[in-house]
């Protein structure tokens, strides 16, 4: 799609996205911020999203869900967490995206505002496009929200799911700053396949959607341009740029208590199976401790019951345990 390069109709800067609309977004050396009218909308879909979830607890515990589009991590997610899936908030900017779509075909902004002038004319040649295909344009809103509802739920100590491809080891570093500060207790769960895996899922996705949304109505299907897909595999080592920010969340974050690695290697077809498996499996016996193998974590963390440190004497105090 021509469309979604950079500078495009489809951009995620483009003018017709939301973020550029005056009415919505006051911008102030490059940082975007809602207006009054804006922000209400804002807490209004936040309270919707949450009622989606009236099970989640309160025990500061999170999950990053780490990996490329198309990778397979809402399945991952389920074979590790099962039942249990329904105590976590699942904070997913694309559950945002199709929110703020539906909005804007309500309020009548996605035929005046969102939808680009070239979007239009193709429509008038008789192509057609769903709204999910113009999903770019609220990507840098979805986007804001996720981390707004993200930075809430942490501070209540609600168990979270962080649904996120993680491509940045900058931003992998903040995440574990930010959960250590809050106090939570995490496991990383990266989910990885090849960029050739990715596109034919990307693409399948979509167009099982777009069918679907033809026959039924409907939102239709988001489109993952292929210029950013690749770029999420550009990491180091040849290994995609999730990977990467994964293993660095996993080991510099103390309060990384499990760091899984999931990978498909091959993808299923009518002859033959997926060839997938869990790659890595490591744990932490204690916060701060070293990553290692799940057995080796179990004996530290029996060793650490039979023995337990003694509390340190300080010589000028004498032994008051500090008190």
């Amino acid at each position: 799609m021509e469309l979604s390069r950079d500078g495009a109709a489809l951009a995620p800067n483009a003018p017709t996205a939301t973020i550029r609309n005056p009415e919505w977004f006051v911008t102030q050396r490059g940082v975007s911020t809602p207006t009054p009218q804006r922000l209400e909308l804002h807490k209004a879909l936040k309270r919707e999203y949450l009622e989606k979830y009236p099970d989640v607890r309160n025990e500061s515990r999170a999950m990053v869900l780490a990996g490329p589009p198309g990778a397979g991590k809402s399945t991952a997610k389920g074979e590790v967490l099962g039942e249990r899936s329904e105590q976590y908030l699942t904070v997913d900017a694309d559950e945002f995206k199709a929110m703020l779509l539906r909005e804007a075909l309500r309020d009548g902004s996605y035929e005046s505002f969102i939808k680009p002038e070239a979007v239009k004319w193709l429509e008038s040649t008789g192509e057609q496009f769903f709204p999910l295909e113009l999903a770019s344009l609220v990507h840098e809103e979805s986007s804001m929200l996720a981390k707004e509802l993200r930075d809430e739920a942490l501070r209540e100590g609600k168990n979270v799911i962080i649904d996120t491809v993680l491509s940045s080891e900058t931003s992998a570093r903040q995440l574990g700053q930010q959960l250590a500060a809050e106090g939570y207790t995490a496991e990383v769960l990266d989910v990885e396949v090849s960029y050739e895996i990715s596109q034919g899922r990307i693409a399948k996705r979509w167009q099982q959607s777009y069918e679907e949304a033809t026959e039924k109505g409907g939102l239709g299907g988001r489109w993952v341009p292929s210029e950013y897909a690749r770029s999420v595999f550009d990491g180091p080592n040849g290994k995609s740029k999730s990977e990467a920010a994964a293993r660095v969340l996993a080991d510099e974050c103390p309060v990384v208590q499990r760091y899984r690695v999931y990978r498909t290697t091959q993808e299923s077809t009518s002859e033959r199976p997926a060839v997938a498996s869990w790659e890595v499996d490591m744990k932490r016996a204690a916060p701060g401790a070293a990553l290692t193998t799940p057995k080796a974590a179990a004996a530290a963390e029996h060793y650490n019951i039979a023995h337990p440190q003694q509390p340190q004497v300080d010589p000028k105090r004498g032994p008051d345990l500090g008190r």
